[in-house]
């Protein structure tokens, strides 16, 4: 009996995390699970990027937190360009913090696996496991 291997991803992701090492590996595991992968490492960028950016963009993937845009207002700039976009934040923040997210969203606390944060992926777009 053989066993078939996953089918890979297909989509594209807008990763945006203000760490240089954890968004470079945000982008490894994203990128070998199948995924196109956009990142931007602060607001300027992610604004840049957003109005640029011809393709849909099936996910964004958002720090909370992040040094001159929340994730939330990363979020709400993003819907305005992509109306039907998923969004799963990131977080080592706790509650507190995270009380005014959008409750469509999905949310994974850091440090997460790179199977965790597939999972998830996955279940906010709806895509099967």
């Amino acid at each position: 009996m053989t066993q078939q291997r996953p089918k890979p991803a297909s989509g594209t992701i807008l990763l945006a995390e203000d760490e240089p090492l954890l968004r470079e590996l945000g982008q490894t595991i994203l990128t070998q699970s199948g995924y196109t992968v956009l990142t931007a490492a602060n607001g300027e960028a992610l604004r840049k990027l957003i109005a640029e950016q011809r393709d849909n963009v099936d996910l964004l993937l958002t720090d909370v937190v992040m040094p001159d845009i929340s994730g939330p207002d990363l979020v709400r700039f993003a819907k305005q360009r992509w109306p039907n976009i998923r969004v799963l934040y990131m977080s080592g923040y706790g509650d507190e913090d995270l009380k005014d997210l959008d409750r469509d969203a999905g949310f994974i606390q850091k440090p997460f696996t790179p199977t965790e944060l597939m999972a998830k992926i996955k279940e906010v777009l709806g895509t099967k496991i």
